[in-house]
C-alpha cells in the first residue's frame, strides 16, 4: 500500500510540474512565454545605447518602432482575407500611416540634421503619431461588428494623416515646445486628452471581450496600457534626451509588440490553427460517411506494382474477412482484395477509365453473394493507368430477387401448361368412358369404363398435387440446410425393401430450401420403381475448383443413352410434372442443377452439382 501511494504522490507531482512549466520537453523556442522574454532582453540592450549616445538609442527605438508599425499593418493587408475582427482591421490599417508619420518624427529629431533643428518639430509629430494612435483605440471598439470597407479605411487614414502633417509643415498646427520652457500647455493638455481618449478605448475594448480570443484580447488590452503609461511619462520630461524621455519610448515599444502579437497570432497562427483544425473536421467527416455507408469504398495501385492502399471497414459486414485480410492480399490471407477477387486481376479494365461489372463471391461463412463493381481509373502524365478506385455494392438480394422473379415466371408457364392441356385431356377421358359406361348393358364393358374414368380422375388429382408442388417452389426462403440430415430424412420416409444405403457425406452443409428432401426421396424412389434388380445406393460428394459434387448412384440397369437428357423434361413418357422433372425444378430454384453421367447397364449416376457460395463445411461456422 505504502509502494503505491508513493507512485499515486509521485505521479500527481508530476503531472502539476508539468502543468507549471508548460508541456515538458517541448523546445524552449517553443513555448509560449519566449517571443516575450526575448523581447525584454532586447529592451535592456536597447536602452543601454542611451549610455552612450541618446541619439543613437533615439534612431533606434524610432526604426525598431517604425519597422514593427509597418509588419503589423503589411500582417493585416496580407491575411485580410482571415481577419474578419474590424478592430484589428483599423489597427492595422492605422498603424500603416503612423509609421509614416514616426519615420518622420525620427528624422525631424533634434542632431539628426534632415530638418532644421529645433524639439518643437518633433514634439509636434509625435502629438500627431499619439493623436492618430488614440482616435484609433478608441474608433475600433465601436466599429466591432459592422460592416466596413478596406477602400474606405485606407481612404480615411490617407485623408486624416495629410490633412495633420500639412499642418504641421504649414505652421498651423499649435507649438508643442518652446525653449527654454520646454513644453508648452497645450501639448501637456494633449497628452493628457491622449490619456484620455486611450483610456475610453481600453474600456470599450474589454466591453467587447467576447469578440477576440483570450489571448488576443490579453495582449491588446495590455499594449493600450503601455500607450498610457507612455503617454504619463511623456508628459513628466523636460528636455528630448532625459531618461524619462527614454522611458516613454520603451513603453512605446512594448506596445507594439504586444500589438504585433495579437496580429499575428489572429493573422497567422489563428488561421493556421483553424485551418488544420477545419482541415481535421472535414477528414473527421469524410471518413465518417466513407467508413458508415453500406458500399465498399476501394483504393488500388496500378503502378509500379499492384497494391491495395485503402479499403472501408463495412467489408467485413458484407465479406465476413477483416480489412486486414485484404491488406495482406493474397498471401497469408484467407480473403482476397477487391481486385484479385472481386475482380480477377486478368479481367481487370484499364482500358477505359470507368467500367462496372456483376461478380460472384464468397462470404467467410460460404454464403454465396454478388456484388456490383464500379471502378474508376486514375492515369498519370504519360497515360499510364497508376491507380484504380471502387466502389462494391451487395446486390445479392436483387440477384436473388430477379432469381425468384424467373422462377415465378417458370412456374406459371408450367402450371398454364398443366391446366389447358393435361387437364382438359383428362377430363375429357373421364367424361368419355363415364358417357360409354351409362350407354353399355355390358356390366363387364361397363365395369371397364367405370375404371377407367376413375383412372383418369385419379391422374387428375395427381396432376394438381404437382401443380400445387410447383406453386410451392421458391416460397421458403433458402437456408443453410445440413446435408447428411437432409439424407437421412429423405430416405426415412421410404420403404427400401433390403436396399443397403452406402452415405459417405462430410459434415457440410447446402443453401437451400426445405423441398430439398423432395430431391434424395424422388432420386431414391426412382431406383426403386424403376432400378430393377438394384441393391446398393451409394451417395457421396466431390469438389472441383469450389464447385460441388453430390453424387447420386445405384448398381441398377442404368439410363440408355438416348435418354439421358429426356428424363429431366416435363413429358418424359408421359410422366408428365413427376419424379426427375421436380428434381431439376427444385435444383434450380436455388442455384444447382443435375445431370446423369452413369454407364448404361451399370446403374444410374445422377451429380447434383452445387455452385461456389451455395455449400459450406460445417467447420467453417464453428
Amino acid at each position: 500500500m505504502s509502494l503505491q501511494a508513493t507512485v499515486g504522490n509521485e505521479s500527481a507531482s508530476s503531472g502539476l510540474e508539468k502543468q507549471r512549466d508548460g508541456t515538458r520537453g517541448t523546445p524552449i523556442y517553443r513555448r509560449r512565454w519566449f517571443p516575450y522574454a526575448v523581447f525584454l532582453a532586447f529592451l535592456l540592450l536597447l536602452s543601454s545605447t542611451s549610455f552612450f549616445n541618446f541619439l543613437l538609442f533615439h534612431s533606434l527605438a524610432e526604426t525598431f518602432g517604425a519597422a514593427a508599425s509597418f509588419t503589423i499593418a503589411a500582417v493585416v493587408l496580407t491575411s485580410r482575407g482571415s481577419i474578419e475582427n474590424n478592430y484589428l482591421r483599423i489597427l492595422g490599417v492605422s498603424y500603416l500611416f503612423t509609421a509614416v508619420i514616426e519615420m518622420l518624427h525620427m528624422l525631424a529629431y533634434q542632431g539628426m540634421g534632415v530638418f532644421p533643428d529645433g524639439a518643437n518639430l518633433p514634439t509636434q509629430l509625435w502629438l500627431a503619431l499619439r493623436y492618430v494612435q488614440a482616435f484609433t483605440l478608441l474608433i475600433a471598439p465601436l466599429a466591432i461588428g459592422r460592416g466596413l470597407s478596406w477602400r474606405w479605411m485606407i481612404l480615411g487614414y490617407t485623408m486624416i494623416t495629410s490633412v495633420i502633417l500639412s499642418t504641421i509643415f504649414l505652421g498651423v498646427f499649435p507649438s508643442a515646445y518652446v525653449p527654454p520652457t520646454g513644453l508648452t500647455p497645450f501639448k501637456i493638455v494633449s497628452e493628457y486628452a491622449i490619456i484620455v481618449l486611450a483610456v475610453s478605448g481600453g474600456v470599450l475594448l474589454y466591453l467587447r471581450r467576447s469578440w477576440f480570443d483570450r489571448n488576443v484580447h490579453q495582449n491588446l488590452l495590455l499594449a493600450v496600457l503601455m500607450f498610457i503609461l507612455a503617454e504619463l511619462v511623456f508628459t513628466l520630461y523636460i528636455g528630448v534626451y532625459s531618461a524619462v524621455n527614454m522611458l516613454g519610448h520603451l513603453f512605446m515599444l512594448a506596445e507594439f509588440f504586444l500589438v504585433f502579437m495579437a496580429i499575428v497570432h489572429t493573422g497567422i497562427v489563428e488561421p493556421t490553427r483553424l485551418l488544420y483544425r477545419e482541415l481535421a473536421d472535414r477528414e473527421r467527416s469524410f471518413r465518417g460517411i466513407v467508413e458508415n455507408v453500406r458500399d465498399v469504398l476501394f483504393q488500388y495501385q496500378l503502378y509500379p506494382e499492384m497494391r491495395l492502399t485503402y479499403i472501408s471497414p463495412v467489408v467485413e459486414e458484407i465479406t465476413g474477412y477483416p480489412p486486414e485480410d485484404y491488406y495482406r492480399g493474397r498471401n497469408g490471407a484467407r480473403g482476397v482484395h477487391p481486385l484479385g477477387g472481386w475482380v480477377p486481376e486478368d479481367s481487370i479494365d484499364t482500358e477505359h477509365d470507368r467500367s462496372m461489372r456483376t461478380f460472384h463471391a464468397s462470404r467467410r461463412d460460404g454464403e454465396a453473394i454478388w456484388l456490383q463493381v464500379s471502378t474508376a481509373t486514375v492515369r498519370d502524365d504519360e497515360g499510364r493507368a497508376v491507380m484504380m478506385i471502387g466502389i462494391a455494392r451487395d446486390v445479392t438480394e436483387i440477384v436473388r430477387n430477379v432469381e425468384r422473379l424467373e422462377l415465378a415466371q417458370n412456374k406459371l408457364k408450367l402450371l398454364g401448361s398443366l391446366s389447358y392441356h393435361d387437364m382438359q385431356n383428362h377430363i375429357t377421358s373421364a367424361v368419355g368412358y363415364m358417357e360409354l359406361a351409362r350407354r353399355t348393358k355390358d356390366e363387364v364393358k361397363k365395369a371397364e369404363y367405370l375404371d377407367k374414368s376413375k383412372a383418369a380422375i385419379e391422374e387428375i388429382n395427381i396432376l394438381l398435387g404437382s401443380t400445387h408442388r410447383y406453386y410451392e417452389l421458391g416460397k421458403v426462403p433458402p437456408v443453410w440446410l445440413d446435408l447428411r440430415e437432409t439424407i437421412v430424412m429423405a430416405l426415412s420416409s421410404l420403404d427400401l425393401h433390403g436396399l443397403n444405403v452406402v452415405m459417405d457425406v462430410p459434415e457440410l452443409e447446402l443453401y437451400a430450401d426445405e423441398t430439398m428432401v423432395h430431391v434424395f426421396h424422388n432420386l431414391a424412389h426412382n431406383t426403386l420403381k424403376h432400378g430393377t434388380g438394384a441393391t446398393e445406393v451409394r451417395i457421396h460428394v466431390m469438389r472441383d475448383d469450389g464447385e460441388l459434387s453430390i453424387v447420386f448412384e445405384d448398381d441398377g440397369p442404368g439410363i440408355p443413352m438416348e435418354d439421358k437428357e429426356a428424363i429431366f423434361e416435363w413429358g418424359y413418357r408421359s410422366r408428365r410434372g413427376h419424379g426427375l422433372h421436380y428434381v431439376a425444378e427444385v435444383l434450380a430454384a436455388t442455384g444447382m442443377r443435375i445431370r446423369e453421367t452413369g454407364e448404361p447397364g451399370k446403374g444410374v449416376r445422377f451429380e447434383i452439382l452445387v455452385p461456389r457460395g451455395r455449400w459450406r463445411f460445417k467447420s467453417d461456422t464453428a
